[in-house]
């Protein structure tokens, strides 16, 4: 067990832990672009045995517990999306295999990185800050979903996790192969009821539910997924996948609907020619969305079942072409891609014809890029370029009776059709003390346009309430940033942490705006302002013995306004203070940790959108788990030990659908995993 990588990591020895069963994470730092070789010390990778013993209800989640910067935002059970540093939504990138995928809710229902069991999951990249010219739109980071590929031979696994609130998640995973062709098949099921608080109240109670559903299914999803990976010989190769996901009866209280059914189809190919280091790559995916409001009181007089219905969908489908080349000493990767993404999505609202709410919404893109790396001396500069030209053009034909004039309502003059070129870019110097240990300082510039919702969504509310309508003038929002770090190693001990300022023009915000014409009620909308994002994290990981392992990490960030309609200078939707600190034990048969997650009280609220302080908590959570021979492994875990009534900052939604509804996170939680492979 005694190993702790020239990276300064803590990867605890484990015997059976194939590439089927384990999720691999890697936190990657602005200097990403270096070599394999010079990179050691710039991930951060976990143990088989730590995500294997987990509840595993989704990435996200997973995610906020092991990294202090990201937060996830608690809607109900599952489908939790994510922050990176104070950066959400459209503002990060989520990926599958490199691929664009979207939500079709326009709440985010279905957040990007739900659109991936745990299970398909073999690794997850987390590159923060606008450092990323190989996609566009990388605001303020990107994470991407790498699927699990094939092993030769014949194998597979099934695998078993129940816990408290009568959670069930389990599946299979097989595969078969050769030298010329290997196929991977596999099917997970999860379920659950509405999990309690630490004050012992059901999620359902805290919201609008009917007395009959406090009790209805919470989530109840299936996955089913298949890859086949060909290599006709030792110079090409070729990788496709699909998956289906189907979500039904998903619960949220955070919103004022829920989720009736959430249909997702994922196809992608990749085709690697080695010798003249090319990759091409094309996917295609559509995911069909329906929410209603029949499980809460409003929809009790509506014979039709609810009073409130939205159906959405959307589809994406683009291409990529990379290379890789080296002149001398400089590695140089180029690349050009193009992708097209569909948004539609209809809502009746008592008796208002929403139709178009999201007006058939096409998005194209076209961009290239070019990044390298250079050594000279001790330093490595890493350097990367991006231009791209996006077409946003919304349907005025899609839209209903009761929304077809809200742009004329509120705008004198505005365009359905927005195309935006641009550059993006970035530049990065690490100085290399020794082998391990280096500091380094990195500038990004990174623009992102408005996504349809922003510009062009329609929603007619009844009586009183505010309409919510796009603002078709939005312009993209531009992110100058620096980031500066450093990474020390000394024996088994090492520490590593971060810096960043973001420099936000035109970033996009909620406002409110009043009707020039037909209506008499403001509306809810979107404005560029001018604002900035600070913050860091630092993390520190050692050997205390051969067995026993301690990691503690703690990240801060902090948003102000610069300009726009306001009267309060705080950011909306910045998480405080987290820390969380672990201790593990492993001789590689049995497996233990104990860890604890703080997070300080959050008082810098945006009054201007009635947001809500939040008071600090602090949970401990434990897990052990013992490898049974070389094929079984059976593990238990306890999160928030001590049935913690808490809240995290991102636990109540700032938008025209709130529902007032702050969620609590899980009371005590007992589970236990158990896997078999063979």
């Amino acid at each position: 067990m005694r190993k702790l990588l020239a990276a300064g990591l803590v990867l605890p020895t484990f015997f059976y832990a194939s590439a089927q069963e384990v999720i691999k994470i890697k936190k990657i730092t602005v200097a990403e672009e270096i070599t394999a070789e010079e990179t050691v010390g710039e991930t951060r990778e976990t143990t088989g045995e730590e995500i294997k013993i987990t509840r595993q209800i989704d990435v996200g989640e997973i995610l906020s517990n092991l990294f202090p910067e990201v937060n996830h935002i608690r809607k109900g059970g599952t489908a939790n999306d994510i922050t990176i540093r104070g950066f959400g939504r459209d503002n990060i990138n989520v990926l599958i295999d490199g691929q664009r995928i979207y939500g079709a809710c326009p709440n985010r229902m279905d957040p990007p990185i739900f659109h991936m069991s745990t299970r398909q999951v073999k690794e997850v990249q987390i590159l923060e800050g606008p450092f990323d010219v190989a996609n566009q739109g990388s605001l303020a980071g990107v994470v991407n979903l790498i699927s699990k590929d094939p092993d030769k031979g014949k194998g597979g696994s099934l695998y078993f996790t129940g816990g408290y609130f009568n959670y069930l998640h389990g599946g299979f995973d097989g595969y078969a192969g050769n030298d010329l062709a290997r196929v991977l098949v596999g099917y997970s099921k999860q379920y659950s009821k509405p999990y309690k608080s630490g004050e012992g109240k059901k999620i359902t109670e805290y919201a609008n539910y009917k007395s009959s559903e406090i009790d209805h299914t919470a989530f109840d999803i299936d996955n089913a997924w298949a890859k086949i990976v060909i290599t006709p010989n030792n110079e090409n190769e070729i990788k496709i996948n699909y998956a289906f996901d189907e979500a039904k009866d998903v619960l949220y209280p955070y919103l004022l609907m829920d989720a009736v059914y959430d249909r997702t189809h994922r196809v992608n190919g990749e085709y690697f020619i080695k010798p003249l280091g090319v990759k091409i790559s094309a996917y295609w995916n559509f995911v069909k969305h329906d929410m209603q409001d029949r499980w809460r009181t409003t929809s009790a007089t509506w014979t039709r079942g609810y009073m409130m219905r939205t159906l959405a969908k959307t589809k994406t489908y683009g291409a990529k072409v990379e290379k890789g080349l080296s002149i001398g000493d400089i590695k140089l990767q180029t690349g050009v891609d193009a992708y097209l993404r569909n948004w539609k999505a209809d809502n009746q609202l008592m008796t208002l014809d929403n139709r178009g709410m999201i007006p058939d919404v096409d998005i194209k893109n076209v961009g290239a890029y070019i990044k390298g790396t250079k050594p000279v001396g001790n330093i490595i500069i890493s350097a990367g370029v991006r231009i791209d030209s996006t077409k946003s053009e919304a349907n005025r034909n899609a839209l209903g009776t009761a929304n077809n004039r809200l742009y004329d309502s509120y705008y004198n003059s505005y365009d359905l059709s927005q195309t935006d070129t641009y550059l993006s870019g970035n530049i990065v110097a690490r100085y290399k003390i020794d082998k391990r240990s280096s500091v380094y300082v990195g500038l990004g510039h990174t623009v992102r346009v408005p996504d349809p919702e922003e510009r062009f969504i329609a929603l007619k509310k009844p009586m009183t309430k505010p309409n919510w309508v796009g603002n078709p003038n939005l312009n993209p929002t531009k992110n100058n940033e620096i980031d500066a770090g450093f990474e020390y190693y000394r024996g088994l001990f090492g520490i590593k942490g971060n810096i960043f300022y973001s420099d936000l023009t035109d970033y996009i915000y909620l406002t409110r705006i009043n009707p020039i014409r037909y209506e008499t009620k403001p509306a809810q909308s979107y404005q560029n302002i001018d604002a900035h994002i600070y913050g860091g994290d630092l993390t520190a990981v050692g050997m205390l013995t051969d067995t026993v392992s301690v990691e503690a990490g703690v990240a801060y960030q902090r948003g102000k306004k610069d300009s726009g309609n306001y009267t309060d200078s705080d950011l909306a939707e910045i998480p405080p203070l987290k820390t969380r600190i672990a201790v593990k034990y492993d001789n590689g048969t049995v497996f233990g940790q104990i860890e604890g997650i703080y997070a300080s009280p959050q008082e810098d609220v945006d009054s201007d959108l009635n947001e809500q302080k939040t008071k600090s908590y602090y949970v401990i959570n434990i897990k052990t788990g013992l490898n049974a021979g070389n094929r079984a492994f059976i593990g238990l875990g306890i999160d928030n030990l001590f049935d913690k009534n808490y809240y995290t900052h991102l636990s109540y939604l700032r938008n025209p659908f709130s529902s007032g509804t702050k969620v609590p996170e899980p009371g005590r939680f007992v589970y236990m995993n158990v896997s078999y492979r063979f």
